[in-house]
């Protein structure tokens, strides 16, 4: 048989067996792209990349290789193809991954590959794969979606069930006298079976498993009508592939597989169910034990917990939940009405079979086991609710968390492996996706060491700490802490490792005694601050050697740089998103805020994230970079200071965050301690450049560093930036070309910071920073963002816009700097546009002209008066801009230079387009066209034609303008650029809906929008969008029309585009006018034209079409008086109120 790939030799032997079979028999080659689900046992599921022997096609497919049951009916392809043939047609095509190929079976382990049919498969994961709330909430809903509307469209009803058959059919042979779950509740549980009630954390739950098996223990209790259909029978977190589209918000794919239980004519909602419980299973790994089971205990009393209740740590789970239950409310709502009570307790008792089903499985970990047996009493209580059935009065004691195991015979005693971690006294909360990346590493065949690198603070002790708790069942001789941080002699070490490993010398090496100790154990050793002893690696090394079962963590700044070691580097935690509402639903499941509210509430009980506080909160987070010692010490504050008072005293966060536990270790008691401890491990030139780089805003290149740290030469910048790198104090990422981007977290860089005051180079530094970029940015960004090299040199000023921020913010201090930083504002006008940063270049161009050097007439002055002048126009302001322009134009004049005439030109006739005055215009564009012509300069020669055609089309010759706007299609062709020739096409579809052809409009808009998109152009997307909904109006798909509208006046609003504002507001009036709101339509007309009145703009020829025909509709459709009414109302308008009323539905 072929050799497997290295991934697969990882896997155990029957599934490498089972590949090589499925190999062979159809004649593929099958390599891994990627672990979905899975680890050394159960089911495991790949994404793969499947070649054909014969035809060399490829295809990736989801491969599952199980072990099947022995008790099991019909295998899985057979039930497979039983879904398939009982589901629709169209269900089947968009929820049922396809089998590529009959099952491959031996010896009890099968192997099966899914695909989508015409999709891609890279993007799809598995439930249990997402960490991000709001994806978890769109999943869970979906889900009730699929299974209830799609799937089960034609479900049935079973009418007068008792309530104990429903569980009995679900259940089946879980409830057999002797089985797995009455094993456990006598033998983990000390408690009798037979038993009525249980005692959970002093409360009285019904016994699930009695009430499961005897219909008499329900008293009189009604029968129920039951919804019945389909169910997967295994719907758990690894069985669902979703794909989400690039924003991560929408939900573009969701496939189920593993139907190896499906049934049908079944009772629904247990899938709903068991996934909910699947997803807790999942969950329960980040929080204490006690802290699921009182979450547990909240569900018994209400459909959805109190959130001021639930503990912090669950209260993303709680809102996951929650999401699932108001989909399920809503479907009875909209669906069955009248068995509102019969659904909803058939709802609870699904719940009740989801966890009895988790407690039948006797491979689980009996904390998970237990915790099931909880769910399905919480349920059965809440059932109990509903139906009026008493509880018991007959108990047992199942569970206290206030009891040790020696006292509390309800708490299951597992057999634990010999460890030594220390206790941890808070919950650990986050990182899933990092401890499961880190745990698949250690478990792997072929890795014995794994190095956590990263800054001090960022967690990495503790994130060490929990992966090493998540398998100390992988490990039977043991998990061993081995504390390094108050070691710095490497001879040291080894009796650091044998002192925990509880080894004596007895006459002989140390080191032999613990490698001949080590030999044969199945080991996971955790050793934590290991960056002072970096010379001790090659005795790591010589340990791993003589034990082959023996697994290394490590945790340190350094790399141990050692064969075959792992470096995994520990990032700071996930950070609240800019672009999400900072509400406490988009926050509560952000692991940066969790951990922040779960340390706040240690030190004040009663605090809590809420609408008041958690903008500030979220900014926290940021300003602290996620990093989890900082929050911490933040968090402390709250005894004293609120959230808001907190983030106003981050400007000296050094200061701020001290006072860590007394218990913790010196170096984490405060933030300056930390970065201290890291800063002495470098040397003298590594210090000074460390200092140097905190100059730099936002990353820097190592040509950059070159430039500004290393003016007098002394430096060894690449061997010192290699160092710092290793040190964890710099973090290195490559971005386009293959060159690298080096940048310090912002708590790091305040640090240096501090050093760099120290050293008395800050103003020099400041200097040459500002230096750098200035002259870099007005020698040959300026000349080159008008060629084809344009898009180059937008997405590196993107790159370095804080670099450039710092630039223009020290320059306006120095007195010397004036004229270099008009020519730096005029040169960045064309960025700011192009990525819609109006607003903030307006308010540098503003800042500048204020200088004293500017104040007199002089080529700097004309430069910041062109920028302002621009910006303004471009923000809708039309007066100041054209004034600012006319006087820009008039000292060139004055100097006769005819290299910078040209352009105010050109923005002298822009600005008078903008306000309808297109006959002005002419006479300053044709000059401008001349010079342009004359000067070879092609980007601005065909900037000039489009507004020539602009112009032409302003005053009624379409036939003209079409021809100015055709040649400069042409021209930008012959460019290459790609922005130029988006405005040529745009414009070519202005001309077209002026004529009313819309088709052909579309297309030239269409174009356009895609070129406006590839090079991530925000300053004229907004407009384009605004225009397409005329289109999608015209061809009466009113809600696109809508959407496109709303839209565009979001973006125009983000840009301070007062003058595009109006635009959309006239699109909405004219659509709703025309779907029968003509008053709504009249008013908000009249309020969009009041706007655009104060910019001092004029409507586009096309806009104004539009308008002129949609008044003339309104005002027949209204009649005369109604219609001056509604003018009258929307004229009083201003723009808030403008806005505001176009929110509202009309």
């Amino acid at each position: 048989m072929p050799e497997l790939t290295t991934d697969f030799q990882s896997l155990p032997e029957e599934y490498q067996h089972i590949i090589r079979l499925a190999q062979d028999k159809y004649n593929i080659a099958v390599a891994p792209l990627q672990l979905l689900v899975g680890g050394w046992s159960g089911a495991v599921v790949y994404l793969v990349s499947v070649s054909s022997n014969e035809t060399k096609r490829v295809e990736h497919s989801i491969l599952k290789l199980d072990r099947k049951g022995k008790a099991a009916k019909s295998d899985e392809v057979t039930r497979h193809n039983t879904v398939i043939s009982k589901s629709t047609a169209e269900f089947a095509r968009d929820h049922i991954a396809e089998l590529v190929f009959d099952r491959v079976e031996h010896e009890g382990a099968i192997a099966i590959f899914y695909r989508i049919a015409g999709q891609s498969l890279l993007k799809y994961l598995p439930l249990s794969k997402y960490e991000r709330q709001n994806q978890l909430k769109t999943i869970f809903t979906k889900t009730n979606t699929v299974l209830l509307s799609e799937w089960n469209s034609a479900h049935t009803f079973e009418q007068a069930v008792h309530p104990q058959k429903v569980l009995e059919k679900w259940l089946g042979f879980r409830l057999d006298a002797g089985g797995n779950i009455e094993r456990f509740l006598q033998e983990t549980c000390h408690v009798n079976p037979d038993i009525a009630g249980l005692l959970i954390s002093g409360h009285v739950f019904p016994n699930p498993l009695l009430y499961a098996r005897k219909p008499e223990q329900w008293g009189k209790v009604r029968s129920m009508d039951v919804a019945t259909g389909f169910i997967h029978g295994d719907l758990n977190t690894n069985n669902i592939l979703v794909k989400f589209s690039d924003d991560k918000e929408s939900l573009e794919g969701y496939y189920l597989i593993d139907f190896a239980l499906f049934k049908d004519q079944m009772p629904l909602l247990y899938d709903q169910r068991y996934l909910e419980i699947s997803y807790l299973m999942h969950a329960m790994s980040q929080v204490s034990f006690a802290k699921c089971i009182n979450f547990l205990t909240l569900m018994a009393v209400a459909d959805i917990p109190d959130p001021h209740k639930v503990p912090i740590e669950m209260s993303g789970v709680s809102a996951v939940f929650e999401s699932a239950r108001n989909a399920f409310a809503t479907w009875v709502q909209e669906n069955h009405p009248s068995l509102h009570d019969d659904l909803w307790g058939q709802y609870w008792l699904a719940g009740v079979a989801a966890g009895l089903s988790y407690t039948h499985k006797a491979g689980q970990p009996d904390e998970q086991r237990l915790a099931g047996l909880i769910y399905a009493t919480a349920n059965l209580k809440r059932y109990a609710a509903i139906f009026k059935l008493p509880l018991p009065a007959n108990v047992e004691l199942l569970y206290d968390e206030n009891q040790s195991d020696t006292d509390s015979p309800g708490t299951p005693k597992p057999k634990k492996p010999k460890h030594k971690l220390p206790a941890q006294p808070t919950p650990f909360i986050g990182r899933t996706a990092q401890i499961a990346a880190i745990k698949e590493l250690l478990l792997g065949a072929d890795t014995h060491l794994v190095t956590l690198l990263g800054p001090g603070g960022t967690g990495k002790t503790r994130l060490s700490l929990q992966v090493a708790q998540e398998l100390l069942d992988q490990f039977s001789n043991g998990v061993y802490f081995v504390p390094l941080a108050d070691d710095t002699d490497a001879n040291q070490f080894i009796s650091r490792v044998a002192q925990q490993l509880e080894v004596r010398e007895g006459g002989r090496l140390l080191l032999e005694n613990v490698k001949d100790y080590l030999r044969d154990k199945r080991m996971l050793l955790v050793l934590d601050n290991f960056e002072q002893l970096v010379s001790a690696a090659p005795i790591v090394a010589d340990l791993l050697a003589a034990a082959p079962q023996l697994k290394i963590i490590t945790s340190s700044r350094i790399a141990l740089n050692l064969h075959g070691e792992r470096a995994f580097p520990v990032p700071p935690l996930e950070l609240p998103q800019t672009e999400n509402e900072l509400t406490v639903e988009n926050l509560i499941g952000n692991e940066s805020v969790l951990l922040f509210v779960g340390r706040a509430q240690a030190v004040h009980p009663n605090f809590a994230l809420t609408k008041d506080n958690a903008s500030a909160v979220a900014e926290i987070c940021r300003r602290l970079d996620g990093l989890p010692l900082a929050l911490e010490l933040a968090a402390a504050r709250v005894k004293l200071l609120q959230p808001q008072a907190i983030l106003t005293r981050l400007d000296d966060k050094l200061k701020l965050l001290t006072g860590g536990a007394r218990d913790l270790p010196a170096r984490h008691q405060t933030l300056r301690n930390t970065l201290e401890w890291s800063y002495e491990l470098l040397n003298a030139d590594e210090k000074t450049l460390y200092a140097r780089l905190s100059v730099f805003v936002g990353g820097f290149t190592l040509e950059a560093a070159e430039a500004v740290c290393n003016q007098d030469g002394r430096l060894d910048i690449l061997e010192s930036l290699t160092s710092l790198v290793n040190n964890s104090l710099l973090r290195q990422e490559d971005i386009a070309d293959g060159e690298s981007r080096f940048g310090m977290l912002e708590t790091i860089r305040t640090y240096a910071l501090e050093r760099l005051a120290e050293s008395g180079e800050m103003e020099v530094l400041q200097r040459q920073h500002a230096g750098y970029f200035a002259k870099l940015i007005a020698n040959q960004v300026l000349l080159e963002l008008y060629s084809a090299k344009a898009l180059y040199w937008l997405n590196w000023l993107e790159q370095e816009h804080d670099n450039v921020r710092a630039t223009l913010t020290w320059s306006l201090v120095d007195p010397h700097s004036a004229e270099l930083m008009a020519t730096l504002v005029f040169a960045l006008t064309w960025f700011w546009y192009r990525r819609g940063y109006f607003s903030e270049g307006r308010l540098w161009a503003e800042r500048i002209m204020a200088s004293s050097e500017l104040k007199t007439a002089g080529p700097a002055r004309a430069l910041a008066l062109q920028a302002n002048g621009l910006l303004a126009i471009w923000q809708g302001e039309q007066q100041i801009g054209l004034a600012h322009l006319q006087e820009s134009l008039g000292i060139w004049q004055s100097v006769e230079n005819k290299q910078w005439m040209a352009p105010v030109l050109l923005a002298n006739g822009i600005a008078l387009i903008n306000m309808g005055r297109d006959s002005d215009a002419l006479p300053f564009l044709e000059a401008a066209r001349t010079i342009f012509e004359e000067a070879n300069q092609p980007f601005f020669h065909v900037f000039t034609l489009v507004h020539l055609g602009n112009a032409e089309l302003g005053l009624g010759n379409p036939e003209q303008a079409r021809a100015w706007l055709e040649q400069a299609q042409a021209e930008a062709r012959v460019t290459g650029d790609s922005w130029l020739l988006s405005f040529a096409l745009n414009n070519l579809g202005e001309v077209a809906r002026t004529q009313g052809q819309y088709d052909r409009a579309r297309t030239y808009y269409e174009q356009s929008e895609a070129l406006l998109r590839s090079i991530d152009d925000k300053g004229d997307l907004a407009r384009l969008i605004h225009t397409l909904g005329y289109i999608d109006q015209y061809e009466e798909d009113f809600e696109r029309a809508e959407s496109q509208f709303r839209k565009s006046l979001t973006m125009f609003r983000r840009l301070g585009n007062r003058r595009g504002i109006a635009e959309c507001l006239a699109g909405l009036a004219g659509l709703k006018a025309r779907q029968g709101q003509t008053e709504w339509g009249t008013i908000m007309l009249s309020a969009a034209e009041s706007v655009l009145k104060i910019t001092g703009g004029a409507w586009w020829p096309a806009d104004r079409v539009e308008v002129e025909r949609n008044r003339e509709m309104m005002q027949s459709a209204l009649g005369v008086d109604e219609f001056a009414k509604a003018q009258k109302t929307g004229a009083a308008m201003n723009m808030d109120q403008a806005i505001a009323f176009a929110s509202n539905e009309a």
